[in-house]
């Protein structure tokens, strides 16, 4: 990849990380997928959340989520619970044991980002900040 773009290293960004968030996931022996912590941290970060919200967020499909929320009620570390504001739909709530989960994915996070940043200054990270925010917007 003699001319590399700046697409083409976003993208192997996203590809190297997401690989080191699945190798830490599987060391931590979490039966799970880096896209069950994306809905875990969703859950946990969005208070309330509905199976909606994730939608919006991760911009999948009903069905998609539907599987994913699925599978995290039956390993326990999500609950339903109703709605007060909303008698249609449900709340997401971690269980203890989805906390536990966070606050090991909390730890992996801080180790990534600390590995992720080690040498950048804080101005580029800010100029980074900035600009992937603005890449997101082009994009939307």
């Amino acid at each position: 990849m003699a001319h590399d773009t700046s697409l083409d290293s976003l993208l192997h960004l996203v590809h190297i990380m997401k690989r080191q968030l699945h190798d830490h996931i599987e060391q931590l022996g979490l039966p799970l997928t880096p896209m069950h912590v994306r809905v875990i941290k969703i859950i946990d970060r969005k208070s309330p959340c509905t199976a909606n919200d994730i939608v919006q967020f991760l911009n999948r499909d009903k069905a998609q989520v539907t599987r994913l929320l699925n599978t995290l009620i039956e390993k326990g570390y999500i609950e339903k619970v109703p709605n007060p504001d909303d008698k249609r739909s449900q709340r997401l709530l971690l269980t203890n044991s989805g906390a536990a989960i966070m606050a090991q994915i909390s730890g992996i996070d801080e180790k990534m980002s600390q590995q992720l940043t080690a040498g950048i200054t804080t101005e580029d990270l800010a100029a980074l900040k900035r600009i992937t925010q603005q890449m997101a917007k082009n994009l939307q």
